[in-house]
């Protein structure tokens, strides 16, 4: 089982990012872990003021025995933001990073906004959890909800690692956890619709009690994705940058659209 030890929560202190912290508190708390609270000193940021600029948010009476460590980290000249959030990962041994992003809304003064979490996603070799906190499609349901998680898959093996993760936050948290097989158009769907191989990859996660029906789309992959999640009240999707790759082994276009349009958390891991 994949073990979640040290999560790091990088905030600009502003509401859209403070409010992934739920999440990072509800892991913390299941796994037994202690979240890192990272801000990153960055002079001229408009929207911190000098009597808000060291207020971490406070973890509530809801997760009474989690520990948050605070930091401030100083951005070099040429790092940007999400280069901080990555090197500052690494270096306090995390195993998780939980954030927001603002996902198609224009929330100017949200440094940590959808290119920085796109870039996380896409270079972090740390699995990341980027919450879309904004937009249409957010649902109102609580964001630090585990019920239903869904693993996608297109079957090739650059999209299996982020299923051990996925599987162990299934089982912290009681969630269940579904495959969901994609196949974009002109793929081709093995006979038994991809069984045999989701077996393997359930096995390898040491997860293999998850594995009942599983549901498959076809065409029009990340947003016929985007929907499912939708209809069936996922709280969670887990996808690796490499889902539906096309040769583009980095962060592909399927996977950076399902990062900024789902309608929950979406757990992301490189491959």
């Amino acid at each position: 089982m994949r073990d979640i030890r040290s999560i790091l929560f990088p905030t600009d202190f502003s509401a859209v990012a403070n409010s992934a912290l739920p999440i990072a508190a509800t892991l913390a708390a299941k796994f037994g872990a202690t979240i890192h609270a990272l801000h990153i000193a960055s002079g001229g940021d408009p929207h911190v003021t000098e009597s808000t600029r060291y207020e971490f948010p406070k973890i509530g009476s809801d997760w009474p025995d989690v520990t948050m460590e605070e930091a401030i980290v100083p951005k070099r000249s040429d790092e940007d933001p999400a280069e901080v959030i990555m090197r500052d990962a690494v270096e306090r041994g995390c195993d998780l990073i939980v954030m927001a992003s603002h996902g198609r809304s224009d929330v100017a003064q949200f440094f940590l906004g959808r290119s920085v979490a796109a870039q996380v996603a896409r270079d972090s070799r740390i699995p990341t959890v980027i919450a879309r906190l904004y937009g249409a499609r957010r649902s109102t349901r609580p964001i630090d909800r585990f019920a239903r998680i869904l693993f996608a898959t297109d079957l090739t093996e650059g999209s299996r690692p982020v299923l051990e993760v996925a599987a162990s936050i299934a089982r912290k948290t009681g969630a269940s956890l579904e495959a969901v097989c994609v196949f974009g158009e002109g793929d081709e769907q093995p006979a038994d619709g991809g069984r045999k191989i989701l077996e393997n990859f359930f096995a390898k996660a040491g997860a293999s009690e998850y594995l009942g029906n599983f549901h498959t789309i076809r065409g029009g992959v990340a947003d016929a994705l985007v929907e499912y999640a939708s209809a069936e009240d996922a709280d969670l999707i887990a996808i690796t940058t490499a889902l539906c790759c096309g040769g583009d082994t980095n962060l592909t276009a399927t996977a950076e659209y399902i990062i900024r349009n789902a309608p929950c958390p979406v757990l992301s891991m490189r491959t």
